[in-house]
């Protein structure tokens, strides 16, 4: 059991550790540790880059949350523990001093691989908030925040997946305690993606 543990951990966290969005900006001549908000992920490669690139971004890091999840099941592991495994990587990065991107895109990919019923409903929250507020963290959080509400109410969603989510949910709002403080500031910039910049 431990060493499926730590093989499905590793397995994740090499992935997770991936940094997609960084490389497409650098391809772009872009270093996103430098520009925008100073995030590795999609949303500031999208803020920068605009739509496009976010949408690939996001489809990336959102691959190396569920590729692990998929590796984790075919090998008979623990698909739930690499997903954790990847979500870490990317937050906790060790390329960029363990301080990586958001984690929600690949939490994304991890969840609709593991609880795709939680994920859409999740997802439906996402768009709604986004589209209402445009602010990506606001929407990002209210995902978590639903993801773990609806996992813990499910009835066919065992003890162990339900813990792994509400860990899952507690590291994105971790990654996200700066931009709480802006929104209860109510200082968070608003992204539009189809705008550059």
């Amino acid at each position: 059991m431990i060493i499926k543990v730590m093989v499905s951990l590793l397995i994740g966290f090499i992935f997770g550790m991936i940094p997609f969005s960084y490389i497409i900006g650098k391809i772009k001549g872009i270093d996103l540790k430098r520009s925008g908000s100073g995030n590795i992920g999609a949303t500031n490669l999208g803020r920068i880059l605009g739509l496009k690139f976010f949408i690939l971004g996001f489809l990336l890091d959102g691959a190396k949350g569920l590729i692990p999840v998929v590796i984790a099941h075919q090998g008979q592991l623990m698909p739930a523990i690499a997903g954790v495994g990847a979500i870490v990587g990317h937050i906790f990065n060790p390329l960029f001093k363990f301080r990586g991107g958001k984690g929600v895109s690949t939490t994304i990919g991890v969840i609709s691989g593991i609880v795709p019923k939680q994920f859409f409903i999740s997802l439906g929250a996402w768009l709604i908030v986004y589209f209402c507020t445009f602010i990506v963290s606001l929407a990002s959080i209210t995902f978590a925040i639903v993801l773990l509400f609806t996992t813990l109410i499910s009835a066919d969603t065992t003890q162990m997946v339900k813990g792994l989510i509400l860990l899952i949910v507690v590291l994105i709002i971790i990654a996200h305690r700066s931009n709480i403080k802006r929104l209860l500031k109510k200082t968070e910039p608003k992204t539009i993606f189809w705008r550059k910049g």
